[in-house]
């Protein structure tokens, strides 16, 4: 006798692959270096890591749970490279950890663009078909709202923007207390 058939689950979250074209905003870049000019080294430098991370860099749109999010990652093969340089050249490798975010940056703006406006992409809620999703790419969701990979980011896509609907409002250094959450400023922001 042939035991009945089960039904597929419905699968909790839907990934689907991005383009993500690396360019240098060079303000972004700039602001991230800390620099108000840059020396020729630096660009130099910066052109060449541009070229050699492009096929590093990742986009995804991830549907869980009825939202949907942008994740930019960049490969584990980068953090090593900026990671070694440390040891060498300490300089080299800021100017290396600066392109590397502007990078990612640049590819949320690209798919985002009102990140640039609002100044900041809002760390998402941790939904257990978000997590199941990232772990499928090979990104871990951990403690503290952290990525396993040191180059990366998630946000909402859609309408989900601005501070209100960070995950991390509560701790964000740009925030002051009442600032934006204006509801009672003495607990520190709007009731959840």
């Amino acid at each position: 006798m042939a035991s009945p058939r089960k039904k597929a689950a419905k699968p909790r979250h839907t990934i689907e692959v991005l383009e993500a074209t690396p360019y240098l905003d060079m303000e972004q870049f700039m602001l991230l270096s800390q620099s108000r000019r840059l020396e020729t080294k630096d660009l130099e430098l910066a052109d060449r890591m541009l070229v050699r991370w492009a096929d590093y860099l990742h986009a995804r749109r991830i549907n869980a749970a009825g939202e949907s999010y942008l994740l930019i990652w960049l490969d584990k093969f980068v953090e090593d490279e900026v990671n070694a340089t440390w040891e060498s050249s300490p300089s080299q490798a800021f100017t290396m950890n600066s392109l590397a975010q502007a990078i990612l940056m640049a590819a949320v703006r690209e798919h985002l663009p009102h990140v640039a406006t609002d100044g900041c992409a809002p760390v998402p809620r941790p939904s257990r078909a978000l997590r199941e999703a990232l772990d499928e790419v090979g990104i871990r969701w951990e403690e503290h709202a952290t990525l396993s990979r040191q180059y990366a980011m998630l946000t909402p896509m859609g309408g989900v923007t601005g501070c209100g609907a960070c995950y991390l409002k509560k701790e964000c250094p740009r925030m002051t207390l009442g600032e934006i959450f204006s509801e009672d400023p003495a607990k520190g922001g709007a009731e959840e």
